[in-house]
């Protein structure tokens, strides 16, 4: 699905920071180390996909907190189409492939078969990304130093000199228009390659009571939010929960949708920052409550 993008001149230069109402989002000063007594007492709901989710739960389970595993996305593949088996082919005439997740190399590489041309420059998000393609022993020819956002990726020298150029953005169905706008309004022909989609899982009765007793929600992604929010029901308790996000964007829709507590922002998306931010959070909290 190739796409021609209308100029948006402020696709070339959002903000990277923003400041929303009391409470602000807390930000720790530096990242502490985890141990297995640092989250005792602490009951962490974990929205990552199942499949996703594990790594995670495992962090916080071993420094003494309880996971609750709650997936409000489930991910799926798109299946075989003529639409997407043309995109494939598309492939060998492109200069540049950006792969946006690791669920993106997870359901692509094994329709794409050899048609990943020697000439392609592939590009990855973030580190779980380009580390999925590499134990396909891809080799990645860009990867952000920090930030593992579109804003990042937009901001290196090989996605600036694109004029000419055919890009794919393999992706899951739908997303943000922002990269494929930016890279238009450079010049390049983009070319989107769905390869799954993100579909919105079943949960019982008693899965959405347990949610309730955790101290804190770990989202990482505005979708997974809105999910979260729609299968809860807009409960009360959820909105008076504290939340981490790993990204600026999905703290701001928090706010918007109404949580009232805290709101800890992660610096990166991995799993170990954002255990470890969730670390600073709650020793500050423990600190706050014996002074009190």
């Amino acid at each position: 699905m190739a796409i021609a993008a209308k100029p948006k001149n402020w696709a070339l230069n959002l903000p990277m920071t923003y400041s929303i109402a009391v409470p602000k989002p807390y930000l720790p000063s530096c990242m502490p180390n985890i141990d297995d007594k640092t989250l005792d007492k602490l009951s962490v709901l974990v929205t990552r996909p199942a499949h996703q989710a594990e790594r995670f739960c495992r962090l916080i389970e071993n420094a003494g907190g309880a996971a609750i595993r709650f997936p409000v996305i489930a991910i799926v593949a798109v299946g075989d189409n003529p639409e997407l088996t043309q995109q494939l082919t598309q492939l060998s005439q492109c200069d540049i492939a950006i792969f946006i997740s690791a669920n993106a190399v997870q359901y692509a590489l094994p329709q794409l078969a050899d048609r990943l041309p020697t000439h392609l420059k592939v590009v990855a998000v973030g580190n779980k990304t380009a580390a999925t393609l590499r134990a396909h022993s891809i080799n990645v020819s860009l990867l952000p130093k920090q930030g593992f956002n579109t804003e990042a990726l937009l901001a290196s020298p090989l996605l600036h000199a694109v004029q000419g150029k055919q890009i794919a953005i393999i992706r899951g169905v739908g997303g943000r228009e922002l990269l494929a706008e930016t890279l238009s309004q450079r010049g390049a022909t983009i070319t989107y390659i769905e390869v799954y989609k993100r579909v919105l899982p079943e949960h019982t009765l008693t899965a959405l009571n347990d949610c309730q007793n955790c101290d804190i929600i770990a989202v990482t992604s505005q979708q997974g939010l809105r999910n979260l929010v729609a299968l809860c029901n807009n409960e009360k308790w959820l909105f008076n929960t504290a939340l981490v996000s790993n990204s600026q964007r999905t703290a701001e829709l928090a706010r918007e949708l109404g949580f009232r507590n805290d709101i800890v922002i992660s610096p990166e998306p991995d799993d170990e920052a954002m255990a470890s931010v969730i670390t600073s959070w709650w020793q500050s909290k423990n600190k706050t409550r014996q002074q009190a």
